[in-house]
């Protein structure tokens, strides 16, 4: 009781606090940022149709036989940084975490100006991804070759011909890791397009099963690019499922996350005590945010405070006041941290997440020792020199690469300063001017967060002077009990407050027949609402010992 005790009163909180609009540089600066940091996908398209609808008239079509060595069009898509190769992992974390934080955010795109262009930013990517998944039981994770790639700079138009494509995941060749997190992705586009074109989300929606049947029948690594290491796929299964429970609200999903999570040690730690953030290769916070926000188990709710506490108060912080995860795209990790932590300020009311990712986001947009901006074509200050290619404009030839870029990749945000603030704004010197998607998606989600984070307000009511004690309409039903597994817990609470929440519009109990609105009705006043959730609270805190 102690445990579910603290589940429901740290849970609870989404529903008695409001915080107001962010004050940092402006509302509209945030908007501005946003807009900028969607249309830099727009440079990195890939395919035939590269060059519609297309912000920069600098990029058109190229890569047009991609697949072709496979027999497929495996055109589209987006290439992954300064580079043209179009990598699994972090292709599907892009359009997983955009579509996330579109998921959580729409009034922030539609406040912005920036709603049509990230559906088609999101559409883009999972045209693509359903591409490379040709039937049940196959996924193409992967075109271009790295090293060959990366012998070539100039523009991507003018990279003709075949491309390679290396891996595939089947039923002889695991891939549970790209496999789970292009799941996710497609799990997450028919929830954000399921009221726009109904057939196209069912498309994702059943390739997106499909995948993970795939990744957790055979299980295991993929087979890696030297550029992109995968340590785990626990983590990317548990994402998965829990995008799948969210559409079905089938608790196998949760059980199956359980044993996943119960598997594995990330990096000799357990994976409830994590000390980095969300990206390409770790989704266990990722994971630990949507749970602690849709079951209230405490597990999850440790693990979150856990790890900000780490972020907060621990981690290397530069004498800016940038927290220092990593050399290589440090403001990748920040952007994440900064978007998790306003998830979780989104359920708990706390204004020290709020503030801890405005300040980190501030930085990056200005408020750094440099009094520049790391987001290109953003203020008066901002790098010249972005590790692109298409951007750049030149060749190696007589090392011209090395001037500052043609083109303005207004959008991009570059990988950042080194631990004492310093910023070297050179082409060749990428670990502070590369560019790449994942970079942007997660500082899109958090800008999404900023400028649309607030708690959720759902009262919940005083405890009643007096009890109620309806009678239950159906002999089978039991008040509370909204999966009808028998028993009325922290699952039932979790299902009912998704149901508030618009998470999702109707559990999946055992029975199909089962009458879950009747026991989700608690007090018989023909619906369900903040009342019944305040009763089915007070009854799991013991205030109340009956309906």
């Amino acid at each position: 009781m102690k445990k579910i005790m603290s589940a429901i009163l740290t849970t609870s909180l989404v529903f008695s606090s409001f915080i107001g609009t962010v004050k940092v540089n402006s509302a509209s600066d945030y908007n501005t940022a946003l807009k900028y940091s969607i249309e830099f996908f727009d440079a990195n398209k890939c395919g035939p149709e590269a060059g519609v609808d297309n912000v920069f008239d600098w990029r058109g079509a190229c890569h047009t036989e991609d697949g072709s060595v496979v027999g497929l069009d495996l055109t589209g898509g987006y290439h992954d940084a300064g580079d043209h190769v179009k990598f699994g992992l972090p292709q599907a974390y892009s359009a997983s975490l955009l579509g996330w934080s579109y998921y959580e955010y729409k009034g922030s795109f539609t406040s912005s100006g920036s709603e049509a262009k990230m559906l088609s930013t999101l559409k883009y990517f999972t045209d693509y991804l359903l591409k490379c998944h040709p039937n049940a039981n196959t996924f193409y994770y992967q075109v271009g070759d790295g090293q060959l790639d990366h012998t070539y700079w100039g523009a991507p138009e003018e990279q003709t011909g075949q491309r390679a494509v290396p891996y595939v995941a089947n039923s002889t060749s695991a891939a549970s890791d790209v496999c789970s997190l292009t799941s996710a992705a497609l799990t997450i586009m028919y929830l954000n397009y399921k009221d726009i074109d109904s057939s196209y989300a069912n498309s994702c929606l059943e390739a997106a099963k499909e995948l993970y049947s795939m990744a957790k029948t055979n299980i295991g690594k993929y087979k890696e690019s030297a550029f992109y290491q995968s340590k785990s796929y626990w983590d990317d299964l548990s994402w998965a499922a829990t995008w799948l429970y969210v559409v079905e609200g089938d608790n196998s999903y949760l059980t199956e996350i359980d044993e996943y999570l119960s598997n594995n040690t990330f990096l000799g730690e357990s994976p409830f005590q994590n000390k980095w953030t969300m990206c390409w290769d770790d989704m266990y916070m990722a994971v630990f945010c949507k749970l602690a926000e849709i079951t209230g188990e405490q597990k999850y709710i440790n693990a979150m405070e856990y790890n900000l506490d780490y972020w907060m108060n621990t981690l290397t912080t530069t004498p800016g006041g940038l927290k220092y995860l990593d050399n290589w795209g440090v403001l990748r990790y920040v952007s994440a941290e900064a978007f998790i932590a306003l998830q979780y300020y989104k359920q708990t009311g706390n204004e020290a997440y709020k503030n801890f990712a405005q300040k980190q986001i501030d930085y990056a947009l200005g408020s750094n020792p440099n009094n520049m901006s790391y987001l290109i074509g953003y203020g008066s200050k901002y790098p010249k020199h972005p590790h692109h290619r298409a951007a750049n404009g030149y060749t190696y030839a007589g090392g011209e690469n090395s001037n500052p870029a043609k083109h303005v990749l207004r959008g991009a945000l570059v990988g950042g300063p080194d631990s004492t603030d310093k910023y070297i704004d050179d082409v060749n010197q990428f670990q502070y001017t590369e560019v790449a998607i994942d970079y942007n998606a997660s500082f899109v989600a958090a800008l999404a967060g900023l400028i649309g984070g607030k708690s959720t307000n759902i009262p919940t009511p005083t405890k009643p002077t007096s009890t109620p004690t309806p009678s239950s309409p159906s002999s089978n039903v039991i008040k509370g009990d909204l999966n009808g597994d028998g028993d009325i817990n922290s699952i039932d609470f979790g299902i009912l407050r998704q149901l508030l929440l618009g998470i999702i519009k109707a559990p999946s109990p055992k029975n199909p027949s089962y009458a879950w609105e009747d026991a989700a009705d608690i007090n018989n006043d023909g619906s369900y609402d903040a009342i019944d959730f305040g009763y089915l609270r007070q009854y799991l805190l013991g205030m109340i010992s009956s309906f």
